[in-house]
């Protein structure tokens, strides 16, 4: 996520980038998050520095009388230390869910659009074919042919599920086996990764694992969740360790299924296997 100091120096740029994108993400909230957290840390750092000058002077002190009074205003100043603490992690946990909502800043360059049909074209390359015939697509051909079956998926799972059968079972296994020989010749290890994962191992990957702005599948009444990518499992591999120079890079071809809800997703560009809900992959990923 964006660092919280670069977020407070550029709230105005961070909530227009965040309407640019149609992200729905209260920077002002985070900045005044930020504002309160810095002060009860404050807050407590002095708390503890009293509370200990305090405890000091009980010992100095040889008027029992004043004596007692320390003690009790030692006392009251430790009992106010755990409400403080409570407090501050309470502002902690906000301040972190409402700053996983604010995106990346996009590249300058990058068009502000409502959605696809405001794409900018870059470039073409190659000469688009002019077939004799009417050419059918991937879906009218997997139907044709027998070998995709989008009404068995939507009657098991739901839309954008399917079933692969036949030859297109052995042109996907064909395509994978194809694409771990490549890697295998360029030193990646293959790896075949969990389905589920740690939410703490998505947001450290820069996935949102919960809320509105997720395209993440959940397990309920868990901190699991259906990977997007294997780059998820893949990074959360070697999570919290040290890696010796001498062992780098390490580089893993990753074969996982991968989840995805694709929330708002429609159009062309969605049609019969493009953003479904579950695909195969493999991932290259590297450690370097």
């Amino acid at each position: 996520m964006l660092d919280l100091k670069f977020i407070r120096e550029n709230a105005a740029a961070v909530q227009d980038n965040c309407r640019n994108r149609g992200v729905e993400a209260d920077v002002g909230l985070v900045v005044e998050l930020a504002d309160r957290r810095s002060a009860l840390i404050q807050e407590l750092n002095e708390l503890k520095q009293r509370q200990n000058q305090l405890a000091k002077s009980v010992g100095r002190e040889r008027d029992e009388e004043a004596r007692q009074r320390l003690i009790e205003q030692s006392r009251a100043m430790k009992e106010r230390i755990p409400d403080k603490e409570l407090e501050l992690l309470a502002i902690e946990a906000q301040l972190r869910d409402e700053q996983l909502k604010i995106p990346n800043v996009t590249h300058p360059d990058a068009p502000i659009g409502r959605d696809e049909s405001e794409n900018v074209e870059i470039r073409r390359w190659g000469e688009i074919p002019d077939f004799p015939f009417e050419p059918k697509d991937h879906v009218e051909l997997g139907d044709s042919l027998g070998i995709v079956d989008f009404d068995a998926g939507a009657k098991v799972a739901g839309s954008k599920f399917y079933f692969l059968r036949g030859d297109a079972v052995l042109l996907e296994l064909g395509l994978i086996r194809y694409a771990m020989d490549v890697l295998l010749e360029r030193g990646y290890q293959p790896t075949i990764t969990p389905d589920l994962a740690r939410d703490e191992m998505l947001v450290g990957t820069g996935f949102i694992p919960r809320g509105p702005e997720t395209q993440i599948y959940s397990i309920e009444d868990s901190d699991l969740s259906l990977i997007a990518t294997a780059e998820i499992t893949l990074a959360g591999s070697l999570a919290d360790e040290i890696v010796e120079e001498e062992n780098l890079p390490i580089r893993l071809a990753g074969l996982s299924h991968c989840f995805r809800t694709e929330a708002g997703s429609h159009g062309r560009a969605s049609r019969g296997l493009y953003r479904v809900h579950q695909f195969t992959k493999v991932e290259m990923f590297a450690f370097t």
